[in-house]
């Protein structure tokens, strides 16, 4: 959904029919990968970021040299030396604050390509080596992803756009050119206008690919003297060099790419990662392995690194997501999209092997040893570990899978609620124990009632409030506006800025470098609740650094933050005000 800033940024775009509001959301919801930050790759990345393109993938190993600047306009004299896709990233994410712009100062090659290929919406070839340029065109035309090509030599130039099914850069030129008649811009020399131009149509093409204006493959010769531009026409052929490339699994699988997997003669390995209850109901009869989520971080030494892997669970959401961390891992792996329900779908007239459980078989069976505190406290730190690295791919956007996770937790919170649910509640119960034995060692007694996250400026970013919770809605009001001046008395303090007492009420305050977090309290509270505070201050600093630097007032981006705000909640030693002396 656009913002209201965006809608006025992008209006001039947003006017044309072929766009409107509706075009610009498919935009900013677009994942690219371009490979080559030179002369091609620079104005490529700036057209598609100033059109709103929301994830972005810049790929190069080079740094930036002198001779780069005539023609590559992202750089300047004070980057030379600096990593491309550094500098680039940095200029571009002032043009659009709120793509996400992911670096790799990694050369393609036949072994990271997939990788980087897979994940992403389309690809944008902006190489100027030979190599690169037929490993992309054989890994799109083998998993069915749009190609975008550019090519220049001296006043020469070429543009091409490759969709699945109507002929790719292979089919055009189907051996690669002896390296001796190999010539680049650094011995035929180019001119950087001419440099701009063939870039700026290679961008052009990619917004309209975007926008689903283009429905077929389109080749393009630019006659940088006069000025012209020639179309020919691609012939669509199946290029013999891709067909080993196939045979390597999807990161999404369908069921019926499965059930074809699971017949040929090398079988992939399923997961089971739904939770005992769902795998007794039904699960896809085949060699498989049982890890559900809760244990999964700690089971991840028993995951084959082959690659010939598939998870599956319900929905396929939470599947996605243990894919997404085992990727992270550096294990490759892949998932069946839209889980055993569409597993069911696919199979329902036929015959092929579905195990439903006979839930009488196990009476004699002896029950599941419930698990001990500490094994389950072990489980919650392995599974806020997983969460954390996944947070960890989302912002630093390291690793390419990143452009079709780049909102997985905000996906997760919407779309599987269920999954979440049962997270909490264990969490939550998880804390009562530990609360339950803490109040037992401890004679202070105090109800945490409330607890507000604020940010520096005094604007509200999230709050949450116990069951028990009897303050007046005007007194908490109040208290928080006394609030809001003591801590712009306090701004250039950092951590601890201070209590403040109102009777039996007292208030709490621990403050980050961009807000600071308040609880609001009956009872006298204990060192155990500041360091509570401080806890959760710096982890939602940590973790949202890039939302707080640059957040323009939506709260919905601190959703994720409101279980921070319940666990400083569970200090409490006691569940109600008259149980405090």
């Amino acid at each position: 959904m656009l913002n209201d800033k965006a809608k006025q940024i992008f209006s001039r775009q947003i006017t044309l029919p072929e766009v409107g509001e509706k075009g610009q959301e498919e935009l900013e919801d677009t994942g690219i990968l371009v490979v080559g930050m030179g002369g091609l790759g620079c104005p490529v990345a700036h057209y598609l970021i100033s059109s709103g393109i929301g994830y972005l993938t810049i790929m190069d190993p080079d740094k930036v040299e002198l001779s780069n600047l005539s023609r590559q306009p992202l750089y300047t004299q004070d980057d030379v030396g600096t990593l491309k896709v550094k500098a680039a990233k940095e200029v571009l994410s002032h043009m659009n604050p709120n793509a996400v712009i992911n670096e790799v100062p990694e050369e393609l090659n036949k072994d990271n390509a997939l990788t980087y290929v897979s994940s992403h919406d389309f690809v944008i070839d902006c190489t100027d080596n030979v190599d690169s340029r037929y490993i992309l065109s054989d890994i799109c035309q083998s998993i069915d992803k749009p190609l975008i090509h550019g090519g220049i030599r001296a006043f020469e130039g070429n543009v091409g756009v490759f969709l699945p099914g109507s002929g790719y850069y292979r089919a055009l030129y189907p051996k690669p050119p002896a390296p001796e008649s190999i010539q680049d811009c650094s011995t035929t020399g180019v001119l950087s206008t001419f440099v701009g131009w063939v870039g700026m149509h290679q961008a052009m093409l990619a917004v309209q690919l975007a926008l689903d204006l283009i429905k077929e493959s389109s080749f393009y010769f630019l006659d940088g003297r006069k000025g012209t531009i020639r179309q020919v026409e691609v012939p669509n052929a199946v290029v013999e060099e891709t067909k080993e490339l196939s045979k390597a699994l999807p990161d999404h699988m369908s069921a019926a790419e499965l059930k074809q997997r699971l017949e040929s003669d090398n079988p992939p390995l399923l997961i089971d990662v739904r939770g005992p209850d769902e795998r007794a109901e039904v699960r896809i009869e085949a060699e498989d392995m049982h890890i559900p989520m809760d244990v999964f971080a700690q089971r991840l030494g028993s995951i084959p690194r082959h690659g010939n892997v598939v998870l599956y669970c319900h929905l396929g959401i939470r599947s996605n997501s243990a894919r997404a961390w085992v990727e992270s891992q550096g294990i490759a792996i892949s998932h069946l999209n839209g889980g055993i329900e569409d597993w069911l779908f696919e199979n329902m007239n036929d015959k092929t092997p579905v195990a439903l459980a006979n839930k009488m078989e196990s009476e004699d069976s002896e029950p599941e040893k419930p698990l001990s505190l500490e094994e389950q406290n072990a489980q919650v730190v392995a599974n806020a570990k997983m969460e954390a690295d996944l947070d960890k791919i989302k912002t630093e956007s390291q690793h390419t899978e990143l452009s079709g996770l780049i909102d997985l937790k905000d996906r997760l919170l919407k779309q599987s609620l269920e999954v979440e649910k049962q997270k909490q509640e264990h969490e939550l119960k998880l804390e009562e124990v530990r609360i339950s034995a803490e109040a037992q060692k401890n004679d202070t007694k105090f109800l945490v009632e409330a607890v507000y996250l604020v940010y520096n400026d005094g604007r509200l970013l999230g709050h949450v409030f116990s069951e028990d919770q009897q303050t007046d809605a005007e007194i908490l009001t109040s208290m928080l506006m006394a609030v809001n001046d003591f801590v712009a008395d306090s701004l250039g303090a950092t951590g601890n800025i201070g209590n403040l007492e109102f009777g039996a009420n007292s208030i709490v305050i621990e403050k980050g470098e961009h807000c600071y977090m308040v609880s609001m309290n009956y009872g006298e509270p204990s060192d155990s609740l500041r360091q509570g505070l401080r806890k959760q201050i710096e982890l939602i600093e940590e973790n949202y650094a890039d939302k707080l630097e640059k957040w323009d007032g939506d709260t919905s981006a601190f959703e994720d933050c409101t279980s921070n705000l319940v666990k400083v909640l569970l200090e409490s030693t006691v569940t109600s005000r008259s149980e405090v002396a």
